[in-house]
């Protein structure tokens, strides 16, 4: 069986550190990865293409990133025929109906980024029930 894997794109690295840590605690099963930008996140998704041993079940994708923007990526992940049925859950510190709207579009969630402990345990216990009923595909 190949390894679940979610891809974290963000560049807070005081924000990914908190995720880290409570993915580890609550979803041990499934191997967590981060960019820090969008061209090391289509960097890392390439070679996960590749790699059969590898199931990227989910990625973690916030709006606003240096060089490769959140919203180019998304393209790129749609784009790319075996990435193309991969969830995605867009999330930006900024709330923005237009990017709600957008996202609606696309069939992606868009969610604000959790800014208290509890909101953002509540947000990783959700995704990890979600991946681990595989309501993800």
């Amino acid at each position: 069986m190949a390894e679940q894997l979610v891809l974290h794109v963000e560049d807070d690295d005081a924000s990914y550190f908190i995720f880290q840590k409570l993915f580890e605690e609550i979803c041990p099963d499934i191997r967590l990865e981060r960019a820090r930008d969008g061209a090391e996140a289509l960097a890392l998704l390439e070679g996960f293409i590749l790699d059969p041993s590898i199931q990227v079940r989910l990625v973690l994708l916030d709006v606003f990133l240096p060089i490769v923007g959140g919203w180019e990526v998304l393209a790129d992940i749609r784009a790319a025929e075996p990435l193309r049925d991969v969830s995605i859950v867009m999330f930006s510190g900024v709330f923005r109906d237009k990017d709600r709207a957008r996202c609606a579009a696309l069939n992606v969630e868009y969610v604000e980024k959790p800014r208290e402990l509890r909101d953002l345990v509540t947000f990783v216990k959700a995704i990890c029930d979600r991946l681990m009923s595989s309501e993800v595909k």
